[in-house]
């Protein structure tokens, strides 16, 4: 939920900030308690700066609302991801309707008085390979509740044939001369387009990027009706299929898009922890597997921070495809041992991205922890 803060902490650091550069919008979220909001709408309101509540969607509302959760392909319940200071990585299954009406339930109930501009979206997926340390494969291959098993039978899916693929292509990296790349990819396109030598896998992403994108059009046609702007707070492109995310797809229902292109940060959501996750859960310390993938994707995997070249070509081709803007998610904050951030980072960052061709960039995760050699590094390049 975050931890609580006072006004005047926002309020002098959003004076310090806002006269050196260039802001539009300003994301909030999301405990409850209006006089906070209210405050910093009335401040924002004055500069034209809109406003939008930072409102997480398939996980952290457990503790206002009763969750039905997932279920994996053993039919055991995933285990919590690894989260940071507040944030809560419990998943509820996206195709409950109850889990959706829990979201505009608490909006309306907390929130829906404040004038906010808009509303984020965020944790707007399933769970990813991070959610499960070192077994994080059950956790992505989720969900097989009721509601999901009805799903699959309306469309056609085995389910029986469909847990035998999953269950082989967990085997596929095992033993010390295996050269096969997680999950049986075959091919790599942009924008999270895999080819899998199981076809049985392909459906199944492909499903849970339906779920998702129909799920998150009702959430935003609801706002939108009310006459908010949604945004939407996703992975990166080449990892965004895994959590059910069908980047282009989703850029046609809402306003913007913040892709979270974290190079640097080693937790979820970021490229480098994301990345480790998925290959430990798949091939696990298999160098020839982990070669593979790096070899279908370009990808240089021993550069640190993450292969910028890379992200940049993943934003280029996402821009390409999209049907709103986008907002490249970039670190500002600096934590030690999660995101060590400094200027010349920041720098290479919004420099190779503004060259991508991106509407602008949202700087994350949170301006109250940005160290001010971040925020003026920021303030002399935009």
């Amino acid at each position: 939920m975050g931890k609580p803060v006072s006004f005047k902490t926002v309020e002098e650091k959003l004076n310090s900030v806002l006269p050196r550069f260039s802001v539009q919008k300003l994301f909030m979220g999301w405990a409850p308690g209006r006089e906070l909001y209210e405050k910093t709408a009335e401040l924002l309101a004055k500069q034209n700066i809109e406003f939008y509540l930072w409102l997480p969607v398939f996980s952290e509302s457990g503790g206002l609302r009763s969750q039905s959760g997932l279920v994996d392909f053993q039919g055991r319940r995933p285990k919590d991801g690894r989260g940071h200071a507040d944030e809560d990585f419990a998943f509820c299954c996206p195709n409950v309707p109850q889990n959706i009406q829990n979201v505009l339930d608490i909006f309306e109930k907390e929130f829906s008085s404040v004038p906010f501009t808009g509303v984020f979206l965020d944790k707007i997926r399933f769970p990813s390979f991070a959610q499960e340390d070192g077994h994080g494969f059950a956790a992505v291959f989720s969900c097989f509740c009721p509601h999901c098993l009805a799903l699959y039978e309306k469309e056609n899916i085995d389910i029986e044939e469909l847990k035998n693929a999953l269950l082989k292509t967990r085997a596929l990296p095992a033993g010390p001369g295996s050269t096969s790349a997680p999950l049986g990819i075959r091919t790599y396109r942009p924008n999270g387009n895999y080819e899998f030598e199981d076809p049985g896998i392909s459906k199944f992403f492909s499903l849970k990027k339906a779920f998702i994108s129909q799920n998150l059009e009702r959430l935003s046609s609801y706002f939108r009706g009310k006459g908010y702007s949604v945004g939407f707070d996703v992975f990166a492109p080449f990892l965004s299929p895994f959590v059910g995310q069908d980047l282009p797809a989703l850029s046609g229902i809402c306003d913007f898009i913040k892709p979270m292109i974290y190079r640097s940060t080693q937790a979820p959501a970021g490229l480098p922890f994301e990345t480790e996750k998925l290959l430990a859960g798949t091939v696990g310390a298999n160098a020839k597997g982990r070669g593979a993938f790096y070899e279908i994707l370009g990808l240089d995997g021993e550069k640190k921070p993450f292969d910028l070249g890379f992200a940049a070509k993943e934003l280029e081709s996402l821009i390409a495809a999209s049907a709103c803007p986008i907002y490249a998610g970039v670190e500002i904050n600096r934590k030690k041992g999660l995101a060590e951030v400094y200027p010349d980072y920041i720098e290479e960052s919004l420099q190779a991205y503004s060259r991508a061709g991106v509407h602008g960039f949202a700087l994350s995760w949170d301006l109250l922890d940005a160290p001010e050699e971040n925020i003026a590094c920021v303030a002399r390049l935009l």
